[in-house]
């Protein structure tokens, strides 16, 4: 995710590097009474949130959960981490476990943003603070902005709004893009004037140009005059979704229409230039600056709009929003909404941990299948969230940072140079080798570009036109912290394959801790040959 500005003075403030304050909000439980979802506790500095049925805390903090028959009385404890950007949690021999993204902890774990902790029935969220809450007008209810992310994205919407810069919005597809060039059109000046959407790619072939900015009467035998976009849109807001789709020669005369100086444009076949008094968003779910690098996209109308750009982030990274945006969705449909659908945490849990492809768009419909009728399941939600999950471009989902089980023995030294820090390895692995991955990659795409660039996160971003802090998150989020990076480039050397946070510990197991039994060599060929834990 990019950085935003943020600050009352306008100063620019890197959310990957902020000064993290983390809280725990409850999302899901089973049990009725307090506390209830929605419910947010700070970890505070010094001392620790025990958690449990009826929680002995010490000098910590308790916070009872509801009696749900699964809880221990004194179940978990989380507190913060000396350097502030993490949790940790540790097991206090519960019974039935804790568990973060699913997997269960053995002893204690680390916490990160957007991680999401089990305790009993009761399902947690990590969430950040902002360094200083702007008092600005509150988004719209179905736009739920409970995450730092979505907070941050709804005061850029707000900034945006009361600017005339043209904006970009860039994400997967079905994060909401036309959504928000909406919420930036109502939120500023041009509210009253005309909204004009229209996706490039239904562009009729060849008429692209007249299509945009109209064409003369009689120039196109037996055709009338006709009004483009830019001329319907008036003073309000032209928005083009898959811009990227957008042949050259319209992108040269878009260019020339939105030229900040003198904004004007001649329609098709017309000798006379007409002002340009719209605003323009635009939207793409494609990588515009590796479009850019390769000629499909032109570098000059890049820079244009990367003047108001905004990255919407997936679905996946929205775990604080998620089962609010489910709720409102499901009401649309006609259905009571989350708390009649959603009566197990096993099939919460789904939800959370789903990667979801098609992301919000993909929740919509699982909510218009749940409204007529079908019964919400673990396996019905994998099944419809997580579709196409087979194909390499789909990304990864952060899942649990593990703590270090044990030292790494060294074997032959590989190819490319190690992880600083970590032993070197077996043969070169399978895997492809890359230059500029769909982002985000996947774990080897990932493993290949660190390698390749001497595991310097910096040369590695500046490769793939991203920044440092971007990657670095994305590292993260991808193999939980060193150690795991560790397992997870001997696995790939060993195997073609590389695991990421939810099973680096699993497979680096089964390849160099239990040798010698059938069982699991018939496990090891199974991830070798499907990818499959």
């Amino acid at each position: 995710m990019q950085t935003l500005t943020r600050s009352r003075d306008g100063r620019a403030v890197d959310l990957e590097n902020r000064p993290a304050r983390l809280y725990l909000r409850l999302v899901f439980t089973e049990a009725a009474g307090p506390p209830r979802p929605d419910t947010v506790w700070p970890v505070p500095v010094g001392q620790g949130l025990v958690l449990g049925r009826a929680p002995e805390a010490g000098g910590d903090v308790a916070l009872a959960l509801p009696d749900d028959g699964w809880a221990s009385r004194t179940h978990a404890r989380v507190s913060r981490l000396e350097d502030g950007d993490a949790l940790r949690v540790d097991d206090l021999g519960s019974r039935n476990g804790t568990y973060v993204d699913g997997q269960r902890v053995a002893g204690a774990a680390h916490l990160a943003e957007n991680q999401v902790l089990q305790v009993g029935s009761a399902l947690f969220v990590v969430g950040g603070e902002d360094d200083d809450e702007d008092h600005l007008k509150p988004p719209p209810v179905d736009f739920a902005c409970r995450g730092p992310l979505m907070r941050a994205l709804w005061r850029r919407v707000l900034r945006l709004a009361h600017s005339d810069v043209s904006v970009l919005l860039l994400g997967e597809m079905g994060t909401g893009k036309t959504r928000l060039a909406r919420l930036i059109h109502e939120n500023g000046a041009r509210a009253r004037a005309p909204f004009v959407h229209h996706n490039c790619s239904a562009l009729p072939r060849n008429l692209e140009e007249a299509t945009l900015f109209g064409v003369v009467a009689n120039f196109i035998p037996q055709v009338k005059a006709q009004e483009g976009l830019v001329t319907r849109a008036g003073r309000g807001t032209l928005f083009l979704d898959e811009l990227a789709d957008l042949p050259e020669p319209a992108q040269a005369k878009l260019l020339d229409a939105f030229d900040p100086t003198e904004p004007s444009y001649v329609a098709v076949g017309g000798a006379q230039r007409l002002e340009t008094r719209c605003r323009l968003i635009s939207a793409t779910n494609r990588d515009v600056f590796r479009l850019a690098r390769r000629g499909v996209l032109r570098q000059d109308l890049l820079s244009r709009l990367v003047v108001g750009q905004i990255e919407v982030p997936p679905l996946r990274a929205r775990r604080e929003d998620l089962l609010f945006l489910f709720d409102a969705a499901l009401r649309r449909a006609g259905h009571p909404g989350v708390a009649a659908a959603v009566r197990t945490v096993e099939a919460a849990s789904a939800l959370l941990l789903a990667q979801w492809v098609e992301n919000v768009r993909g929740l919509e419909s699982l909510a218009q299948r749940v409204a007529l009728g079908e019964r919400l399941t673990p396996e019905m939600v994998r099944t419809h969230a997580d579709r196409g999950i087979g194909d390499a471009t789909v990304p990864e989902i952060p899942a649990v940072r593990a703590t270090p089980s044990g030292p790494v023995a060294a074997v032959a030294a590989p190819s490319a140079p190690p992880p600083p820090g970590i032993a070197p390895t077996g043969p070169p692995p399978v895997g492809p080798a890359i230059d500029t991955p769909a982002w985000p990659p996947s774990p080897a795409e990932l493993l290949d570009l660190l390698a390749k660039h001497n595991w310097e996160i910096k040369a590695a971003a500046e490769s793939i036109d991203r920044r440092r802090e971007t990657l670095s998150r994305l590292v993260k989020s991808t193999f939980g912290g060193r150690e795991e990076m560790n397992k997870a480039w001997r696995v790939y050397q060993a195997s073609g394959r590389a695991p990421d946070a939810a099973t680096v510990d699993h497979v680096h197991t089964l390849f160099f801790d239990r040798a010698g039994d059938p069982a699991v060599e018939a496990a090891r060929n199974l991830w070798r040959t499907r990818g499959q834990a």
